[in-house]
Parts: structure tokens; C-alpha cells; sequence
């Protein structure tokens, strides 16, 4: 038997070996580790969005988001106004009541009607006027949207048209300047509304089903927009809703805006090109708004002093008659607009004091020599009057 000698020594190639073995083991371990846990977050976080992404293109859910970009509430109903002439429902990000008509008793009727929309729809795309606006931009893109009608089904072409209005204009409802041949309706997704993807899809599914609440059945809107746009479904914006309904909007108004928000919160761009404006530069629905021009000039003209007669307006001074105008708007309606440009008559409650004070302030520096600088004028005008080409 051997004696065990403590002071044998190791060679030193043996100590190197077995550390290198050592440190190779402890890596496929710690490797191995870090893999399966890997495997099972990725799994984790797939199975977690697999639910979460078919929440958000649920029927419901996209109903519900549709209604709220057009309406900004849940919970739409038609406002009545004092004068009956402009009865309109609550507006939201998309702005589409302006222009609109939903529902029976609904005012808006200078863009084509809504109700019945889905039923219609399937027809669209087999029209000889919509060939003729596949073939008119066949070779070269509608400019605004880069788009060329292509539409097979109803949802696709309802998803087209807010996407491109142009692609296809409803026969009485374009711009009399252009034969009939574009809309005054903007591109959805450009400023300054700019719609995700995923509200139009829900904009989308709203409308295909609004006429028959809680029968999801005709609803192909994803269908329809992973068809036309040969890709997958997009994810909702992160970015919360700003459009506050009208339970809100007492908390919201406390806030101190400049007047480029208060414009963009009222919608008043949707209708008026107002110079200074970045995002007001388009509407073709009501006059220009250069109060330092014409506030005094309507105030005095046979027009208002009817009304003044008949107890309607009751403006004096030119500040007066532009607050009444946003305040009031049925008290006079400029002429040039039939029997009334739509306005909202609800800003009484939607803005502050200090919020139309600031509007009022702003719009009465505006003259005529602002409009011509920014090449602001419209077959519109600025009386209401249908501008001639010099």
C-alpha cells in the first residue's frame, strides 16, 4: 500500500485541462439556462399578444373604436338646435358628422348619406363611374393619396374611400369647379386629421354595421383591408384618445390653449380656411374667415339688418357680430350658403370665455391682404360669393 505523499506535485498541463473543462461545462450550463428561459418569455409574450391582438379586432371592439373617431363618445345622439335647422350629432376625431349624414333628422347633407351605406357598398366597385375613375388614374396615381382604384368588394371599396376620396366621387357631390370629378372630402391618414390604420379599419367596421346594431355579420372589414393592402393587420396607436366626449370636455376646456388648438379642438378648419393656420389651408364648406374685412361690411349689408329686424341677430359692433357668429350661428346666415353652412351651435358649452375671446381677438386681425399672401382664395370666397377666375 502506498503512502499518500502531500508534497507530490501536479504537472501543471493537468491543472490548465481541468479548468479548462471546468469553465466549458459551467458556460453550456449557464447557456442552456438562459435558452429555455428565453424560450419560455418569447412563448410567454406570444401567447400574451396572440389574445390581446384579437381583443383589439374583435367585432365589438372595432365597432366601438369606429363610433368614437367619428363621434368622440360612446354614446351618440342627435343635438337638437333652437332654430331646428341644424340638427347634427356629436363630432369627433374623424370629423365626418360635419359633412355627413347618419341618421334620420340629421342636417349634414353636402357629402353623400350614410344610412343604408353598407347595402349599398357592394354596387360601387361594378359602377361605369367608378371604371371611369379606375381608368383616369390608371396610368398615373390620384396625386393626394397615391392611390389607384382597385376596390373588388364593399369593404374595400368603403376602406378606399377614406383612404382616397378622390378614387371615387358620388355623382352631385364634387366640387362643381371640377366637373364633378373631386371631392371635398381630405385624404384620412394626411394632416390634419391623420387616421392610423386601425381607425380606419374600425371607421370601417362601424360603418358596415350601423344600421343593424349588435349584427356583426357584415362586418369584413379586416378581411377587406388585409385583402386590399396585401399585408398583415397593423396595431392600434399607443397614443391615448384626445377627442374628449362631451361628458369630458368641461375638464379638458379648463386648459389654456393658443389659438391654433382652440382651431384644431372645434374643428373649425373642417369648413373655413383661416390665414395664419397651418392646418386650416383646405376647407371649402364656409367662407373665408378674415373678420377684419368682413365683419363690419355683413353687419351693414340689407341681409343682416333683416335679421336684426326680425329679432334673430342682435349684433352692434363688429367683435359683437363675429362672437354671435360662433355663439349664434343660425342668427345670420351669410348668403351664398343656402340655407345654412352647418355650423356646430353648441360652442357655447364646448369653449371657454377666454377661448372665444381669444378666437374673436385673433380672426379681426385678419384682412383681405392676407388671404391674396397666402393664396388662400376659393371658388367660396369671402362673402359666400362664387369666386371668377381673373
Amino acid at each position: 500500500m502506498k503512502r499518500y505523499n502531500a508534497n507530490l506535485s501536479v504537472p501543471p498541463w493537468k491543472l490548465v485541462f481541468v479548468l479548462i473543462v471546468a469553465v466549458g461545462l459551467t458556460v453550456v450550463v449557464l447557456k442552456g439556462t438562459m435558452t429555455s428561459k428565453g424560450k419560455g418569455t418569447k412563448t410567454a409574450t406570444k401567447q400574451n399578444e396572440a389574445p390581446e391582438l384579437k381583443k383589439l379586432y374583435s367585432p365589438a371592439t372595432l365597432v366601438s373604436e369606429g363610433e368614437f373617431v367619428i363621434f368622440g363618445t360612446s354614446r351618440p345622439e342627435l343635438e337638437i338646435s333652437l332654430s331646428g335647422q341644424f340638427d347634427r350629432m356629436p363630432i369627433g376625431k374623424g370629423k365626418c358628422a360635419f359633412c355627413h349624414l347618419f341618421v334620420e333628422g340629421h342636417k349634414q347633407d353636402r357629402c353623400p348619406d350614410l344610412r343604408g351605406l353598407e347595402q349599398r357598398s357592394h354596387a360601387r366597385p361594378q359602377e361605369a363611374r367608378y371604371k371611369m375613375f379606375s381608368e383616369k388614374y390608371a396610368a398615373v396615381p390620384e396625386p393626394a393619396s397615391g392611390f389607384t382604384p382597385k376596390a373588388k368588394t364593399g369593404g374595400e371599396y368603403i376602406i378606399e374611400s377614406i383612404y382616397c376620396p378622390d378614387c371615387y366621387v358620388v355623382e352631385g357631390f364634387g366640387l362643381p369647379e371640377s366637373g364633378d370629378r373631386l371631392s371635398e372630402m381630405p385624404v384620412m391618414n394626411h394632416m390634419p386629421y391623420l387616421l392610423s390604420d386601425y381607425e380606419i379599419i374600425a371607421v370601417t367596421s362601424y360603418l358596415q354595421t350601423k344600421d343593424t346594431p349588435g349584427d356583426f355579420s357584415k362586418l369584413t372589414a379586416v378581411e377587406d383591408w388585409k385583402s386590399y393592402f396585401n399585408k398583415a393587420l397593423p396595431l392600434p396607436d399607443p397614443s391615448p384618445k384626445v377627442f374628449a366626449s362631451i361628458e369630458s370636455l368641461a375638464e379638458t376646456e379648463k386648459l389654456t390653449r393658443s389659438v391654433e388648438e382652440i382651431i384644431e379642438k372645434n374643428g373649425c378648419f373642417v369648413c373655413h380656411k383661416i390665414p395664419g393656420i397651418a392646418i386650416a389651408k383646405s376647407g371649402l364648406i364656409g367662407p373665408i374667415l378674415a373678420m377684419k374685412s368682413t365683419a363690419a361690411l355683413r353687419l351693414s349689408s340689407p341681409e343682416y339688418q333683416v335679421a336684426l329686424a326680425e329679432g334673430r341677430a342682435k349684433a352692434a359692433t363688429a367683435r359683437e357680430y363675429v362672437m354671435e357668429s360662433i355663439l349664434d350661428p343660425a342668427a345670420f346666415i351669410l348668403p351664398g350658403f343656402g340655407r345654412g353652412d352647418g355650423m356646430p351651435t353648441d360652442y357655447s358649452r364646448k369653449m371657454t370665455l377666454g377661448e372665444v375671446e381669444k378666437l374673436v381677438s385673433y380672426l379681426l386681425t385678419i384682412d383681405e391682404s392676407r388671404v391674396e399672401k397666402e393664396d388662400l382664395l376659393s371658388p367660396v370666397g369671402l362673402s359666400g360669393e362664387t369666386q371668377t377666375a381673373q
